[in-house]
């Protein structure tokens, strides 16, 4: 009877500081958290977005959040505030944005946030939910690593940068031309400016992998710049090896994703 007696005073002890510490935890965010959550359930994950429409910028690090329910207009928003407190991130969410005008196509609610390279742990709020999360931000890869969730999911653990002064080759074809993806991409390794590389370990790819929507979606294959010119000088290349090389209503497609946001395409005069 003694143990038993023990061993319930035990459990309840144990309970008591496991509950002091939760409480202690809220207590660090008491100032930011509000009494009722937003949403149910929201996926996040980073991402290198280019500032405004125009070409030729250099992409700034994003926090994307997703809600996993679907509204009746695409273009809903998530309204968040953030506070910075040392190295930590904390997001608030505050309400479901609805647009000035429908885009009609259902989808979830999207936002995107800055997301400062120093940042180290982020911590969600959602009314008195709080999920956290520690974050290592290199210029190569950003990796995420989950301490606490209620509400919230990383997409992605490990996202790979967009390397400076790099590019992405990517071509879809028709079945009876697939030849067109390897003539190109030879011309392409031709220029000795141009050093070709992969995306090496875990991680989501900052560039298209695949085209989307061809009979055959070839892979895509990334290379390294010394010279912008030499890079520019594709446009030309592309330009001339469509005209010769590509029917119109073919099936190909070919293009050239740039770090810096500038595109070539083949169905386009560049």
């Amino acid at each position: 009877m003694k143990k038993i007696t023990l061993l319930i005073l035990i459990g309840f002890m144990m309970n008591a500081c496991s509950s002091d510490d939760n409480k202690n935890n809220s207590s660090d965010y008491y100032n930011y958290i509000t009494k009722k959550s937003v949403v149910s359930a929201i996926n996040f994950m980073p991402e290198e977005i280019y500032p405004g429409a125009d070409a030729s910028k250099s992409p700034v690090l994003k926090l994307k959040l997703i809600t996993e329910e679907e509204f009746p207009c695409i273009n809903f928003g998530i309204s968040t505030t953030q506070f910075a407190k040392g190295n930590e991130l904390i997001v608030r969410i505050d309400k479901i944005a609805e647009p000035g005008g429908c885009f009609t196509a259902i989808g979830p609610a999207i936002s995107y946030i800055d997301l400062p390279e120093n940042t180290d742990k982020i911590t969600f709020i959602n009314g008195d939910k709080i999920d956290q999360y520690s974050i290592d931000i290199t210029a190569q890869k950003i990796a995420i690593a989950l301490i606490e969730k209620h509400f919230t999911t990383s997409l992605y653990n490990k996202t790979f940068r967009i390397p400076t002064n790099s590019f992405a080759y990517v071509c879809g074809t028709n079945k009876n031309n697939t030849e067109i993806y390897n003539a190109f991409y030879t011309l392409v390794k031709q220029n000795p400016d141009f050093t070709e590389f992969e995306f090496e370990g875990e991680g989501r790819i900052p560039y298209p992998e695949t085209t989307n929507g061809n009979w055959v979606n070839h892979p895509s294959k990334f290379f390294k710049y010394k010279d912008v010119k030499e890079f520019n000088k594709l446009a030309a290349i592309l330009n001339n090896y469509s005209a010769a090389n590509i029917e119109k209503n073919s099936g190909v497609s070919i293009s050239i994703y740039g770090w810096n946001n500038i595109k070539f395409h083949s169905w386009l005069e560049n």
